[in-house]
C-alpha cells in the first residue's frame, strides 16, 4: 500500500475531503486494507483490524466534535477594536454590518461570535453603552434629556426614554433627580 510516493495518494478521497488528523485518516485506510486483505485467509484478523480502525474513527469524531462544539468568542484584541469603535461613535446610527466588516466577519458569524462573547446582541450592547454614557453626562452636566439624547445616539428624546425605561426601571427625568440627591447607585 505504501509503495506510492505520496500516502495521501493511499487514502481514499471519501476520508481525505472529511477533513480531520491526516495521519489517523492514514492510519485507518492502512488498516481498512489489511483487514480487506486477510478477510478471506484470517478473518479473526481481519475483524481485529476492523475493531482498530473503527476505535480510530471513533476517536477522530469525538475529536472534530470537541472542536465543533467548544463555543467561538471574539478574541480580546477584537473586542477591545469594538469597545472603542462603538464608545467613539456612540452620536451617530451603529449598524451590524459596520461593526461585522470592522472585523473583516460575514454579519451572520459575527452576531454569533458576539452573542457567545457578550451573551447579548450586539444592538442591546450597543444600546447599554449609549445609557451608560448618556447616564454619566445626565451626573456631569445639567444639559436637557433632548441633548443627551441626541448626543448619544437616539433619534430622540421620546426613545431615550423609553429605552432607558426598559432597560433600568424608571424615567430619566426620576433617575437623574435621584441620582442627584444620592438615592440611586450609577449602574
Amino acid at each position: 500500500m505504501g509503495a506510492r510516493g505520496n500516502k495521501n495518494e493511499d487514502m481514499p478521497s471519501c476520508l481525505h475531503k472529511a477533513g480531520g488528523d491526516p495521519q489517523t485518516l492514514l492510519k485507518i485506510t492502512i488498516l481498512l486494507g489489511e483487514a480487506q486483505t486477510s478477510l478471506n485467509e484470517d478473518t479473526q484478523s481481519a475483524y481485529f483490524l476492523l475493531d482498530k480502525a473503527m476505535e480510530l474513527l471513533r476517536q477522530e469524531n469525538a475529536n472534530n466534535h470537541r472542536v465543533l462544539s467548544q463555543p467561538h468568542t471574539l478574541s480580546r484584541w477584537q473586542t477591545r477594536h469594538l469597545n472603542e469603535y462603538i464608545h467613539h461613535h456612540l452620536e451617530i446610527p451603529i449598524r451590524i454590518y459596520n461593526l461585522s466588516a470592522l472585523l473583516g466577519l460575514s454579519t451572520s458569524h459575527f452576531c454569533h461570535l458576539f452573542k457567545n462573547t457578550f451573551g447579548i446582541t450586539p444592538r442591546v450592547y450597543v444600546a447599554r453603552m449609549r445609557l451608560t454614557a448618556a447616564r454619566r453626562m445626565m451626573l456631569d452636566t445639567d444639559q436637557p434629556l433632548t441633548n443627551i439624547a441626541h448626543a448619544h445616539g437616539f433619534c430622540d428624546q421620546s426613545h431615550f426614554c423609553r429605552t432607558f425605561r426598559r432597560e433600568i426601571g424608571i424615567s430619566p427625568q426620576v433617575w437623574r433627580q435621584r441620582r442627584i440627591h444620592d438615592v440611586l447607585p450609577i449602574s
